[in-house]
């Protein structure tokens, strides 16, 4: 392939995905987790400590450090590596690191490509010498930390996302992992705080403002959970859970026009949202407003006509109705 089509091809790859790279913070999960490869026992019983880089300083050389015919084989064999042209990927990044040997981002993508054709062992070994070239690079520690993920080794997991929050502070994946990992264990302040480094570099994640109004909720801060939930639900508005979320965030502060609201956006949305329809039932009930009451509950139990608590409120709300019409 001659030099000139060659780059006419890398430009035209770069130009229909700028936003997709096997590196960075848009990589996507291995087609083939470790969990569903047979590893030797040396793999598979690795410790942090065999991981982690020897080496204290940059020896490597970087995209912005190597010549252009070796940047064009690691661009190509990137973008390739992102339309699921492993193979190619693979050949186009050896090449680069024939010509560069200690090309840092090449040894990291060969390992990401290594990694989706479950070639485990291969790829361990690209980024332990990504490390070694560069100690500072944060994604390989997230690589590996998803590693250790895949192996249900969370303890270890845990220690390399922290190493590459030291060395990245505002990694987004490896911020939310953290986090996600911390709210289900209930640390809920080190979850806020997680969630909040994210929220310093990207403050448009939906995920990110769901887990923080939450969060704030069992934390009984209403008004910080109700500004994460109103910020969701503006920049999605037909998830029919954020709105739910929103609307108890609205209920528990008394707000209950706009909780009535929410949970009415719920019901379009998801027609079977049992605890939407008694919350709207909850609401008219306690406004005196029986028959709206009374058909809301009912429409929950036409969904679970074994739900107790909607059983018992449309029968208070039937009498109170009954006593109103004498």
């Amino acid at each position: 392939m001659n030099n000139s089509r060659f780059r006419f091809i890398v430009c035209f790859f770069v130009a229909v995905s700028l936003l997709f790279s096997l590196t960075g913070c848009k990589r996507r999960r291995s087609s083939k987790p470790s969990n569903q490869v047979k590893l030797p026992d040396n793999i598979r019983s690795i410790t942090v400590a065999e991981l982690l880089p020897k080496a204290t300083k940059v020896t490597g050389k970087f995209k912005n450090e190597v010549p252009e015919s070796v940047k064009d084989e690691y661009m190509y064999g990137t973008l390739a590596g992102q339309y699921g042209k492993i193979d190619t990927a693979r050949k186009h990044l050896q090449t680069a690191l024939r010509k560069e040997p200690r090309f840092v981002d090449a040894h990291h993508n060969l390992g990401l490509a290594y990694y989706k054709q479950g070639r485990i062992e291969d790829a361990i070994k690209e980024w332990k010498t990504t490390l070694e070239l560069a100690p500072n690079y944060a994604e390989t520690y997230y690589n590996l930390a998803i590693f250790m993920m895949d192996l249900n080794r969370e303890a270890d997991s845990i220690k390399l996302l922290e190493t590459c929050t030291r060395y990245e502070p505002f990694h987004l994946k490896a911020r939310y992992a953290l986090g996600k990992i911390a709210q289900r264990k209930g640390k809920n302040k080190e979850a806020i705080r997680h969630f909040r480094a994210f929220q310093s570099k990207d403050r448009g994640d939906v995920r990110v403002l769901e887990a923080l109004g939450e969060l704030y909720l069992l934390e009984g801060q209403h008004d910080a959970s109700l500004k994460e939930f109103e910020a969701a639900s503006r920049i999605d508005d037909k998830n029919p859970r954020i709105h739910y979320q929103l609307g108890v965030a609205y209920h528990r502060r008394n707000l209950l026009d706009h909780a009535v609201l929410q949970y009415k956006r719920v019901v379009e949305l998801s027609p079977d949202n049992v605890d939407a329809y008694i919350n709207l039932g909850d609401i008219y009930h306690h406004r005196g407003e029986y028959a709206s009451a009374l058909a809301s509950y009912n429409a929950a139990l036409a969904i679970d006509p074994t739900n107790t608590y909607a059983s018992r409120k449309a029968k208070l709300s039937e009498a109170r109705l009954l006593e109103n019409s004498k």
